[in-house]
């Protein structure tokens, strides 16, 4: 498995994405039709399609999903704790603390993790990725909008319009509820599904690499750098221990698990600290950091597990 050749394409779409919006051949609002349609429709649709017809089989118990979660848990409290106790600005205060900490342990399982492991691992992969991400957002966002809620005031019901009104959770909730009761989608609409879905990657990492040329990483160094190492190293190295060593799971399961939580910050992570309006350009420039440093901590994690 040549690692080099599965990540290089990967990256020099994200790149081309960067140099068209950079070089102002793609302006601001065609991103944004192009954004709208990537992340409501064609992933939404790759997704629910992957989700309905995943073959979960014997994969779905309890140590799955604590070796991802556990640590994903762990990592969070532990980078909440760094700045709710040494950040200059947000010193003793609970929102910031928990944006912060979302950027520190929320992965881009969908843009990255996921085409990397397809590449690598093959289809084989996709039950035991969907099955994981399936409440990732929405376990992630709702723990940082009810720990921002702690001193703010808080519209339960503006929260749970926001947490499960996502494109992202709705496709894989219903594609999860099609699976299990096993429902026969007609031809022509499982047809359709795979035909809008099937740029969605390709999209995503394109529109990702765009995005990038609107952050600005200009201060917050130290906690970017913090985030990211949280992110990238130390986040799937206690997934591993739990994986491996811990619940003992088959080497499939935990390179997956691995590569999942590897992966750099989710962009949405920064929605989430824009709608808080906390450490915005903390999160924007570790989104920015984590995925250029994912270029050779994904290669050292795939070399290293095989």
């Amino acid at each position: 498995m040549d690692i080099v050749n599965v990540i290089t394409p990967l990256v020099l779409i994200a790149l081309l994405g960067y140099i068209a919006t950079k070089s102002h051949w793609l302006q601001r609002s065609q991103l944004d039709a192009l954004s709208k349609f990537t992340f409501n429709l064609s992933i939404p649709a790759f997704l629910f399609y992957q989700m309905a017809n995943a073959q979960f089989s014997q994969q779905v118990n309890w140590q799955l999903f604590a070796s991802f979660y556990l640590p994903v848990l762990i990592c969070y409290g532990l980078a909440y704790l760094i700045n709710y106790f040494f950040h200059h600005r947000y010193n003793r205060s609970s929102a910031p603390s928990a944006v912060f900490a979302l950027g520190a342990s929320y992965s881009n399982t969908v843009i990255v993790g996921l085409p990397v492991l397809l590449a690598t691992l093959g289809e084989q992969v996709v039950a035991i990725v969907f099955l994981v991400i399936t409440f990732h957002s929405a376990m992630l966002f709702g723990l940082t909008s009810a720990i921002a809620a702690k001193s703010e005031r808080f519209n339960w019901q503006q929260f749970l319009a926001q947490t499960f009104n996502n494109p992202l959770i709705i496709s894989i909730l219903t594609g999860l509820i099609f699976n299990i009761y096993q429902i026969t989608l007609p031809e022509f609409v499982a047809t359709s599904l795979v035909m809008m879905g099937k740029p969605a990657i390709t999209l995503a990492l394109f529109v990702l690499g765009a995005s990038l040329a609107f952050y600005q990483v200009k201060a917050q160094l130290s906690f970017i750098f913090i985030a990211s190492v949280c992110k990238l190293l130390l986040l799937p190295f206690t997934v591993y221990l739990c994986a491996q060593h811990l619940f003992s799971l088959d080497s499939l399961t935990v390179t997956v698990l691995v590569i999942m939580s590897g992966s750099p910050t989710g962009v949405n992570a920064y929605l989430i600290a824009l709608m808080q309006n906390k450490h915005q350009e903390t999160v924007a420039g570790s989104v920015v950091v984590s995925t250029l440093l994912s270029i050779a901590t994904i290669p050292a994690w795939l070399w290293w597990l095989h």
